[in-house]
């Protein structure tokens, strides 16, 4: 609203400024103009865009037949003059069409005086009228024709189609009709339409938009001030001149402004293609808390939301035409996937990128790369290139795998939280400048330019860290007079299978020991150098293929718990497949008193709360 209650004022001081050319006697007259239909008109635009061109399509010629100019005054009617090329932005452009109505073949010329045209796009204008992003590219008028210039070519002696004043925040151009016509200048001397009915147009191209936060359509609205309406053409009085109103992005009936891009995926199936040989997999990459990798990758599946979305830097350009639009050979459509809570050190690495029609099978349009192979805490987002032309006639599917991910410098235990990914387009800006104004400086204005907005709303999880633990339960423990509890602990992550054969990833991991007497009282203890019993290594560590042996009393002494125990214990082993036997027995003879189980509990953290009722799957 700021924007707005500033740059406001300075439209009418731009309108004002341009009708204190126009006199009492310049009334209303029987000059209708209105917009005709764009040429290559654009059918669609990207919700987040900031850049995107109206009208944009294929080069188109500015009529069937050569344009026609009026004569120099003096002299017969205009001849044909070359035909010139349309070169909008795209190759697209707004056609504005004017119709002397006076008159049968011979009628009465016609001065309205100053007029003051006001094109409102009702989104901002993100580009300039001087030299962003090319000094062939920006906004301008051209192609004039009848008695419009827009080019100083015989018979025209001086342009009389000029813009007077853009709004960027309210997305308007004064257009002033007369001369001089000069950027920013205001016309003092209107234009002598030539008897009619005689047609003359210009063409606006180069305008840009932002259509950030936008659905539907962008329709364009044409007003006047000063001696023309706007309109059609009175019945009989010659073709029409078109509506007042014309949709330039979409049909003004579809939804034409879209996301970009649909929400990512990690699917659990990919297509048959080399990208994806082993041991790369669906799915999200599995690390256990102790960084032993369960699944070491990931995948990403990212589809363009339709069909045109994704271009290589020149496909921005309308074919045939010269120039570059945007303002560099490298200004491809990006895609940035933003990876999110990746632990300092952890290594996610061998990340590449190829492309897809929707079904899966491999293109060769596009040739994706991406700006480096290894994601880090420190540079946690990868943007994709493109480095040929995208197919702009289907779906695209973009996939992006990251075929390595370890524990690298980690700190273990890893955290419970997942590494999730979210994406967006780039290159990422604002509309305008904090004053309202377009955007063009090197690094804040690049064409094309999207609103930072990460999708989906909630990130999708690529990298889990499951407990890397085993939590026991002895139901039942004793110490006192004549008896005592024996207690082992097995690590069984060597096992037959092997890891490469399904089999348990090799871990060592310590044991921890929470006690809970009958009063209440609770006590933890952990392995470490110089804990009692036996099967531990000096650090206190039970080694993989290890079993931990020791006796309840040697805990409560070294957790200084007291010498008695009548209660429960918890036995978490820092490492997977852990299982333990316990047996309370007489100190006298050694003899079994009671065999107490130990049960092995289903995983739980953070994210996978105890269940309540349990089951403990024994």
């Amino acid at each position: 609203m700021t924007f707005k209650r500033l740059l406001m004022p300075m439209l009418l001081v731009g309108i004002i400024c341009v009708m204190g050319s126009v006199t009492v006697a310049q009334a209303a007259t029987s000059i209708n103009c209105g917009l005709s239909t764009p040429l290559g008109t654009t059918t669609r635009a990207t919700a987040t865009g900031h850049t995107e061109p109206v009208a944009a399509g294929g080069a188109t010629l500015v009529a069937a037949g050569p344009p026609i100019h009026k004569a120099a005054p003096g002299t017969a009617t205009g001849g044909p003059l070359p035909v010139p090329i349309i070169g909008g932005d795209g190759g697209g452009v707004i056609r504005v069409t004017c119709i002397n109505n006076t008159g049968a073949t011979v009628g009465t010329a016609l001065d309205p005086g100053v007029v003051v045209l006001t094109l409102n796009f009702g989104v901002p204008i993100t580009n300039t009228t001087t030299s962003h992003p090319t000094g062939t590219t920006q906004v301008r008028v051209a192609n004039g024709t009848g008695d419009f210039c827009t080019a100083v070519i015989a018979p025209c002696a001086a342009n009389n189609v000029s813009i007077n004043l853009v709004n960027y925040s309210a997305g308007t151009l004064v257009i002033g009709l007369g001369t001089p016509a000069t950027l920013g200048g205001t016309p003092t001397t209107g234009i002598t339409f030539s008897a009619g009915p005689f047609t003359s147009t210009f063409d606006v191209l180069g305008v840009l938009v932002s259509t950030n936060g936008k659905t539907g359509s962008v329709v364009a609205n044409l007003t006047s001030t000063g001696g023309i309406t706007v309109g059609p053409a009175p019945a009989g009085a010659g073709t029409a001149t078109g509506p007042a109103a014309l949709a330039v992005i979409g049909d003004g009936l579809t939804n034409a402004i879209l996301p970009g891009l649909q929400d990512p995926t990690v699917p659990t199936s990919l297509p048959s293609l080399p990208f994806f040989a082993a041991p790369i997999g669906g799915g999200a990459a599995v690390l256990n808390s102790s960084g032993g990798p369960i699944k070491a990758n990931f995948v990403l599946r990212i589809q363009e939301n339709y069909i045109d979305m994704l271009k290589e830097s020149n496909q921005f350009n309308g074919p045939g035409l010269a120039g570059v639009f945007p303002n560099s050979p490298s200004s491809d459509t990006q895609v940035q996937v933003v990876l999110n809570n990746i632990p300092s050190g952890l290594d996610i690495s061998n990340c590449a990128a190829t492309m897809t029609n929707g079904g899966g099978t491999a293109v060769t349009a596009g040739l994706p790369s991406i700006n480096f192979t290894n994601i880090t805490s420190a540079s946690p987002i990868l943007t994709v290139n493109f480095n040929e032309p995208v197919d702009q006639d289907n779906i695209d599917v973009l996939w992006i795998k990251c075929a390595t991910v370890a524990v690298g410098t980690a700190t273990l235990p890893l955290p419970s939280t997942p590494v999730t990914a979210q994406v967006q387009l780039g290159p990422t800006g604002s509309a305008l400048s904090g004053t309202g104004g377009a955007l063009t400086a090197l690094t804040t204005g690049q064409i094309p330019r999207y609103q930072a907005s990460l999708q989906p709303t909630t990130a999708i999880t690529v990298v889990v860290f499951p407990p890397s633990n085993t939590t026991m339960l002895l139901t039942f423990a004793f110490v006192g007079p004549g008896y005592n509890t024996g207690i082992a602990v097995s690590n069984t992550t060597t096992d037959s299978f092997g890891p490469t054969g399904g089999g348990a990833a090799l871990i060592d991991g310590t044991v921890t020991f929470l006690m809970v007497k009958n009063d209440g009282t609770t006590k933890t203890y952990t392995t470490t150098t110089g804990s009692p019993g036996g099967g531990l290594t000096g650090a206190g560590i039970v080694k993989t293929g290890s079993t931990y042996v020791v006796n309840l009393s040697e805990l409560l002494t070294a957790a200084n718990f007291g010498t008695t125990f009548t209660g429960y214990v918890f036995i978490t082993a820092n490492f997977t497949h852990g299982h333990g036997a316990a047996t309370i027995y007489t100190t006298a003879t050694g003899a079994a008193a009671l065999s107490s189980p130990v049960l092995v509990l289903p995983g739980v953290s953070t994210a996978v709360t105890r269940a309540s009722p349990e089951s403990l799957g024994q």
